[in-house]
This record gives structure tokens, C-alpha cells and sequence, in this order.
């Protein structure tokens, strides 16, 4: 199957449950296997793959993020709940910090998330005092463990300023706390799911949906180890 536009994108995903962005899985639907490398980057919102990922999130068509297992890649309302239950940690993040459970960078992050606004990953980066050639690695690398932990999530993007007021360069993720970005349709049900559940649930449909992708590899790529 080939995406030619955003519409046919929102609707395959929400078809199949989930979808990898990039090749996760020998088998397993990603958004680059299922559309021509002519499309990418053009910068039409319509038709270009790379725009489609950071409009469905700031749309709350799909979410959008490193939410499978740390992979980046896309889940629908419908399954949203079930990947929340199997991967957000039943303690708040407030106890498993102070646990040792999670790390300094991670919490600082969290805490800047926890001021509002919706900083995309260059104004977080400064926050924390780190640039892209130095400590950018460990601020990177919170982000995308609070993504697999459904604590945060990619709200949509935007491009730099000069200082004359003109955008310029590649569009850069934004972020929202999951309690700020998700409608609360997104979570209903989800306190009636157990772990158990939500994760059989989505490793069924994963297997499903794939081709021969064996279970257990599966469960290890999106860490969803019982």
C-alpha cells in the first residue's frame, strides 16, 4: 500500500492500531515502507510524509512521539488508552523520583513541562542550559524516556525566529505534558484496563497487523515485558 495524502495517513493508522515511523520491526507497517521517497520533504502538509507526523499530533488525530518503546511512531484514539495503561508507570513521577527511579534530566525536564507553555526541543535545550554540541545527548535522551512513559508527548512543531520576526530552518518538535495534549476521550476506559490486558491487547493486534512478526520480539522492540 502506497499514502499519497494526510487523509489516507490518518485513516491507515487508525485502521491498523499503531504504526512504526521508521523500520522498527522486519514486517512491521512503518510510514516510510508504505510511501515513495519522492514524497518526503517537499513541505506540503498534504502530501509530504515529513509534515504529515508533527500535523496529526497538533491536530489530535493521532499521537505522535517516541511512544513505542522509544521508537517513534504513530497510535489512534481507539488503542491510545491501552498503550497508556501498558507503559505510564502506575506511581507519579513525583514518587519514582524520589525513589531514585527516575533520572536528574529527566526530572528537570518534566519540571519544565510542569510550567505550561508548549517549548519545542531547541527552547528546552537552552532551559537546561546545553546546546547541540554539548549535553544535548542526555536532554535528548529524557525526553524520549518521558515519551515512552506516556508523561509527555509531541504536540505538533514549529520553525525558529530571527530576530527580524522571519521563520527559517527545519520545523522543530514541540511538547505538552499527556495531560495537557490528550482529549479526555483519548483516556476513557483506560482506569477499567489492566496492565495485562492493555498489553496482550496490543501485541495481538501487532502481530495482526504485521507480517510473520513474532510476538516476543515484538514485546521486547515496544518494552512491554509482564
Amino acid at each position: 500500500m502506497i499514502l499519497n495524502t494526510y487523509e489516507e495517513f490518518v485513516e491507515r493508522v487508525n485502521h491498523l492500531g499503531f504504526m512504526a515511523f521508521s523500520s522498527m520491526l522486519p514486517g512491521f507497517p512503518s510510514l516510510d515502507r508504505e510511501t515513495r521517497p519522492g514524497q518526503w520533504h517537499t513541505g506540503d502538509p498534504q502530501t509530504d510524509p515529513w509534515c504529515w507526523k508533527d500535523r496529526a499530533a497538533k491536530e489530535r488525530k493521532l499521537a505522535f512521539g517516541c511512544l513505542l518503546g522509544g521508537h517513534k511512531g504513530f497510535i489512534s484514539q481507539e488503542l491510545y488508552p491501552y498503550f497508556y495503561v501498558a507503559c505510564h508507570p502506575q506511581e507519579d513521577i513525583e514518587e519514582r523520583w524520589f525513589e531514585g527511579r527516575v533520572s536528574l534530566v529527566e526530572w528537570q525536564v518534566w519540571q519544565l513541562l510542569c510550567q505550561g507553555g508548549e517549548p519545542d526541543t531547541g527552547e528546552i535545550r537552552r532551559a537546561m542550559g546545553v546546546t547541540k554540541k554539548q549535553g544535548a545527548g542526555k536532554v535528548d535522551s529524557a525526553l524520549k524516556e518521558l515519551q515512552r512513559c506516556f508523561y509527555i508527548t509531541v504536540s505538533g512543531n514549529r520553525r525558529k525566529v530571527s530576530r527580524w520576526g522571519e521563520p527559517y530552518g527545519w520545523a522543530i518538535n514541540t511538547y505538552l505534558r499527556v495531560s495537557d495534549w490528550a482529549p479526555e476521550s483519548w483516556l476513557r476506559g483506560a482506569d477499567r484496563i489492566s496492565r495485562e490486558e492493555a498489553v496482550e491487547h496490543i501485541l495481538d493486534i501487532g502481530v495482526s497487523i504485521g507480517e510473520s512478526v513474532n510476538r516476543n520480539k515484538l514485546a521486547r522492540v515496544l518494552k512491554l515485558g509482564l
